[in-house]
């Protein structure tokens, strides 16, 4: 008798722990890193100078401030650090410290700032840019 309540506690044992448990990320959580890869991909099409692939990841709006300088630039490098995402019913805003440095014919030019990116719809697009955009340089 005592083996089979060892043993019916070992089956007990072992099935419990066989099973993966399943982490399950919230709706905010999904759009937020959405948000930060939509910023990462914008400012890879800024530095390549896609503007077909900037115009289909952001408004009209949008596009329009991403892009009003990007022929003023040779070659450019930037680099958006996150600070935090904040989630609200319409839009995402992501706050993102930058570093960025320009490139014309043999001028270089180096800024840093923070900026807020509003993103909206569905898909997020960039809708705006609030306090220093990294895309007004140089």
């Amino acid at each position: 008798m005592r083996k089979t309540v060892l043993f019916f506690l070992f089956i007990v044992i072992i099935s419990s722990c066989s099973k993966k448990e399943v982490k399950v990320q919230p709706g905010d959580s999904i759009r937020a890193r959405a948000a930060i890869e939509q910023l990462q991909k914008i400012r890879e099409y800024y530095v390549s100078k896609d503007a077909e692939g900037l115009r289909s990841m952001t408004t009209s709006e949008g596009f329009k401030t991403v892009a009003a300088n990007m022929n003023n630039f040779d070659s450019a490098e930037l680099k958006l650090s996150i600070r935090w995402v904040d989630i609200k019913d319409n839009s995402t805003v992501v706050l993102a410290a930058w570093d960025g440095q320009w490139k014309q014919s043999s001028q270089s030019m180096t800024e840093k700032g923070t900026a807020m990116f509003v993103f909206t719809g569905t898909p997020l697009k960039l809708d705006a840019i609030l306090r220093d955009s990294p895309f007004n340089y140089p």
